[in-house]
């Protein structure tokens, strides 16, 4: 039985197996094959307040448990307050503590890898959002949470945000560049999987070398 590498979020990650984007989490599945297993536990439309309660029935059903757990949330959190998904950004990075912290209890051997949600193509996103439900600088300060965890916390980082704002400064355009990443200034393109699958594994590289 192979060792296993667990990704858990939303639809970022449950489409992560989208082979017709180049789905990040495929990607990872091909790059790790007959050396770990890659399992996808993203959840379509949830928040973090969702994926909380669902953590530990995660570890336990992963059998080895993980070397490697990836968290990608945010997104959803980030929906302005009018939205039932909202989550306000103190309890999201309560309950991004709360997840960290049930692999520490649970499966103490797991590293955790945070990922940062991508940012927000607001141009791209008003074309299929017409009441702009999300907006660029909320999803920046979810961002800005999930680094700061990381950091106090010695966690992994893939700053998928960082390295969307880095790219489309360089390509600019119409919609500034963010259609080279995204399909509608949310969920990734086959440029933003390529994109977030270079920053993941740079991450595991850097900080896991051993797992590389």
């Amino acid at each position: 039985m192979l060792d296993t590498i667990v990704c858990i979020g939303d639809s970022l990650t449950q489409h992560g197996n989208d082979v017709s984007k180049c789905g990040w989490v495929s990607q990872l599945s091909n790059a790790y094959i007959r050396r770990m297993d890659v399992v996808n536990r993203g959840f379509s439309g949830f928040t973090s307040r969702w994926v909380l309660p669902l953590m530990s029935e995660v570890l336990s059903a992963s059998q080895p448990k993980p070397r490697i757990l990836t968290i990608l949330l945010g997104s959803n959190d980030s929906l302005l307050p009018a939205h039932p998904r909202h989550v306000p950004i103190d309890e999201f990075e309560a309950n991004i503590r709360g997840m960290v912290a049930t692999v520490a209890e649970l499966s103490p051997e797991t590293k955790v890898i945070l990922i940062t949600p991508p940012s927000l193509g607001e141009k791209l996103y008003a074309t299929w959002d017409k009441d702009m439900l999300r907006t660029f600088e909320i999803v920046k300060a979810y961002a800005d949470v999930v680094r700061s965890i990381a950091s106090e916390l010695s966690l992994p980082c893939a700053d998928l945000w960082t390295a969307v704002e880095t790219k489309t400064k360089e390509i600019g355009g119409e919609l500034d560049g963010y259609d080279s990443f995204s399909y509608d200034g949310v969920h990734l393109s086959a440029g933003g999987n390529d994109l977030l699958f270079e920053v993941l594994m740079q991450t595991i590289k850097q900080d896991l070398p051993e797992l590389h």
